[in-house]
Formats: C-alpha cells, sequence, structure tokens
C-alpha cells in the first residue's frame, strides 16, 4: 500500500480525492445507518479496517515498537478524537437528519481549524480570518434552523444537526493536533495504532450501545457499506489526508473540504432522492464565503 510520498502524487490531487471520498462516506452512512446502530457502525467500520490493514502495517509496527512505546499518549488521544468515538457523534446525526445536511455542515470545518489552533495553541487569527468565521456560523445557522429565526429563539434546532456540529469540532481539533503525531512513525504504523487506540476507548461505548439493544443487520448491502467505510474513508482517505497535512499544511489542506458539500449534495440528490432547499443554497453560500475569507493566504 504506498504512501502519497511514495507515489509522487501532487498532495493537492490527493486531497481532492479525499474530499470526493469523504463525501461518498456520508452517502453511503446514510443508506447504512437504518440497518445497525451509528455506534455499533462506527465501531464495526474500524474493526474491519484493523482486519484490511493488518498485513501490511505488521512488519513496521514490529519495526517501530521503540517509536509507539514513546509516543502512546498521543496515539490515544488521536484514536479518541479519530476514529470510533468520532465517527460515532457523526453517525448519531446522519441517523436523525438527512445526508445533504450532514455533506453542507462538513464545510464548516475549514473555518473551525484555525478556530482550534488558536483555542489550543495561541495562534493568531487575524480580524479578516474573525470575520470569516462570523459568516461561515452564520451560514451553519441557516442550514440547521432552515432560515426561521423562531427556531433559534425557541432552541428548536434538529439534535442531529448538533451530533454534526460535534462531529465536525472534533475532526477540527484532530487535524490541528497532527502536530503531535510522534516522530519516526512509519504512516501504517500510525494509523494502525491509532485505530487500535480508537478501538480501545471505543469497546465501552459499544458495550453499553449492545446492552441497550444495538444491532446489525447482516444484508448484503449492509456489509457492503461498512465494507466500503473501512477500506476508503477509514484507510485510504487517512493516510491521503495526513500526507496532505504534512506537505501543505492543516489550513491549506482545509480548504480541499469545500469539496464535500459539492459533491456530497449532488449525490444525495442522485442516489437518495433528497431534495435541496432554498436554506442549503443561503447556508453553504454563506459558509463557503466565510471559509474562503477566512483560510486565504494562510500558510
Amino acid at each position: 500500500m504506498p504512501t502519497a510520498r511514495a507515489s509522487g502524487a501532487s498532495p493537492h490531487l490527493l486531497l481532492a480525492l479525499t474530499a470526493m471520498l469523504w463525501a461518498a462516506h456520508w452517502i453511503v452512512a446514510r443508506a447504512v445507518v437504518p440497518h445497525v446502530t451509528p455506534i455499533g457502525m462506527a465501531f464495526w467500520r474500524w474493526a474491519v479496517a484493523i482486519v484490511l490493514l493488518a498485513p501490511f502495517a505488521w512488519r513496521h509496527l514490529v519495526h517501530d515498537r521503540t517509536a509507539l512505546r514513546a509516543g502512546w499518549k498521543p496515539i490515544l488521544f488521536f484514536g479518541t478524537c479519530g476514529t470510533v468515538l468520532y465517527n460515532s457523534v457523526g453517525y448519531l446525526g446522519i441517523a436523525q437528519t438527512s445526508a445533504t445536511n450532514a455533506v453542507l455542515l462538513q464545510s464548516v470545518t475549514p473555518g473551525l481549524i484555525p478556530l482550534a489552533g488558536w483555542m489550543l495553541f495561541g495562534e493568531r487569527i487575524r480580524a479578516r480570518a474573525a470575520l470569516g468565521l462570523a459568516i461561515s456560523f452564520a451560514g451553519v445557522l441557516a442550514i440547521v434552523a432552515r432560515l426561521d429565526p423562531a427556531a433559534l429563539v425557541s432552541l428548536e434546532i434538529a439534535a442531529g444537526d448538533l451530533w454534526l456540529l460535534g462531529n465536525v469540532l472534533l475532526w477540527s481539533v484532530y487535524t490541528v493536533c497532527l502536530r503531535w503525531r510522534p516522530p519516526g512513525l512509519h504512516p501504517l504504523t500510525f494509523m494502525f495504532a491509532v485505530m487500535l487506540a480508537g478501538m480501545l476507548s471505543g469497546l465501552p461505548l459499544y458495550a453499553f450501545d449492545f446492552a441497550a439493544g444495538g444491532y446489525l443487520e447482516f444484508t448484503p448491502g449492509t456489509v457492503l457499506g461498512i465494507l466500503f467505510l473501512a477500506a476508503f474513508p477509514s484507510i485510504l482517505c487517512y493516510l491521503l489526508w495526513e500526507r496532505g497535512v504534512a506537505e501543505i499544511g492543516a489550513s491549506r489542506a482545509g480548504a480541499y473540504l469545500h469539496l464535500i458539500p459539492l459533491a456530497g449534495s449532488a449525490m444525495a440528490v442522485a442516489f437518495l432522492g433528497e431534495r435541496l432547499q432554498i436554506h442549503h443554497g443561503v447556508g453553504i453560500a454563506l459558509i463557503l464565503s466565510g471559509v474562503t475569507l477566512a483560510t486565504r493566504g494562510r500558510r
């Protein structure tokens, strides 16, 4: 399994491919979630991903075992923020709202990345970026409130949309904290270790879900859907994303997430029969305008 650097491919091309696959991820997840609990889907997605990645990662794990022991704390952090718990939050959201809302709300992530950098590391946010964040937030409000100010006043916002906002916040934190990645680890070593750490931190969550009546329907569509989630968003996309962030920086890489709402909303209409409404158009226009303003010129 080649890495982005080994393949010699442009990080910009790899980041664009990552965004397109992540858009498809939300469409597949929305189709599968009626047949498995959200937490169960997140858990089995990563369990299958571990099985798929193990033959490629094993020799690197053995070689990097000393660096792994030294860097177990950040690996546990990345596993918690970026695997089972992270996806459980997102799937709880998509089970209660549309795939269109899911992909549109993902588009606020590039704006949240500099905000997370400021909150966690004191990175400066310029006045232009702050204005961009405010405009993006107005777009989020347009989507979750469906252009109805009364919904905000009465807090009548779909629970699914709130879960999805928590999901993008977790990913923003994961991205800016990639600077904590332990040095000297092969990309497959890091990815596999993060998966295992995520399974460890997510196991109590899945046990609770199972005890509460969690289920998984073993239909061909469900199995194929989980295989897709395991192979592409869970393995390939993470490797490509981390390489892109390393090559051009978190803020510039985040700009490629603009492709998710554009491609994802088209997929939702084509494959799920969802309909775009006025509040979707207003919201995405504000989000993309704000994010462009917030991230312009950042390195």
